[in-house]
């Protein structure tokens, strides 16, 4: 299994790099590879974002680096997720894509057979644009909604290449054609609009098999999973907290203590793989952070 990461920086500038978000990326791919040892796993960056990197050591945290580029006119720094989604639709084989805060803490081999496999479901409205929104409308293929649902990808497990490439190619050419449309409200929204709700419509009306890691559904405006459930996720919201972690809205903290108790925490997940010198690494990042203030 190829297990991937993609990154992008959107902002090209260092001010991307921000420490909690560089460690959490380390800390996602260090616990996959200490549960899932024998999967290949595969980082896609920019070039910038490849230089830093190498500066930092990090790049024996996976198998592979490959460089990331692509032609389509898109706003990068409002559909920041199309660098993962153009992966997405060239993939020529089964892929599970990691997004960089997502922690996982157990094996999930057996799940990740012929269904498609995502993180959760969460509630459509009215986070994401409205079923009749004038801009959705006019995309060239609009999204027909059946369910109100929309499909969290933080983990995104997908075991037909010829469905991925489907998906993946439609998400960009709606985030080019809103691009292009360059209307006051674009927002990140119109993002997840086309990569987690109209995914989540195409699984529904295509009768593709498909299932979650948590069978309680997410509503975005509580920031919370409720009671609502559906019938093919693999464990409930309390067991879902022992095996896996998306940070989510989580890496907004209310005070410099959380921050500080979940950064010596995500070292130490990186410190758990024996294969970075975490004083030298910590030394290097806020090298790094210093270099930005200057």
């Amino acid at each position: 299994m190829k297990a991937i990461w993609v990154i992008e920086n959107v902002k090209k500038d260092n001010s991307f790099y921000d420490e909690f978000k560089l460690i959490l990326l380390f800390a996602s791919v260090t616990l996959w590879k200490r549960y899932h040892p024998n999967h290949t796993t595969v980082l896609y960056c920019d070039e910038m974002t490849e230089k830093y990197l190498s500066n930092l050591g990090v790049f024996k945290l996976w198998d592979h680096i490959r460089h990331l580029s692509y032609p389509e006119k898109i706003n990068r720094e409002q559909f920041w997720s199309s660098c993962k989604t153009k992966i997405i639709s060239e993939t020529t084989e089964p892929i599970v894509v990691v997004d960089h805060d997502f922690l996982i803490y157990t094996n999930i081999d057996k799940h990740l057979k012929d269904k498609v496999l995502y993180s959760y479901d969460e509630l459509s409205y009215p986070w994401y644009p409205e079923k009749h929104d004038q801009w959705c409308a006019k995309l060239s293929n609009p999204v027909e909604i059946e369910v109100d649902l929309s499909a969290n990808v933080s983990l995104f497990y997908l075991p037909d290449p010829k469905f991925a490439n489907r998906y993946g190619k439609r998400t960009l050419k709606n985030h080019e054609e809103f691009t292009a449309m360059d209307f006051d409200n674009l927002n990140p929204n119109y993002m997840i609009f086309s990569e987690q709700l109209m995914l989540k419509q195409m699984l529904v009306l295509e009768n593709i098999p498909h299932g979650t890691l948590t069978t309680n559904v997410f509503d975005n405006n509580e920031r919370r999973f409720i009671e609502a459930i559906n019938m093919y996720g693999i464990w409930d919201r309390e067991n879902s907290a022992l095996y896996y972690r998306h940070y989510g809205f989580d890496k907004r903290f209310k005070n410099k203590e959380d921050k500080k108790f979940e950064t010596d925490y995500l070292y130490r997940c990186i410190n758990s793989g024996k294969k970075i010198d975490i004083k030298l690494l910590k030394s290097k990042i806020h090298e790094s952070s210093s270099r930005k203030l200057d």
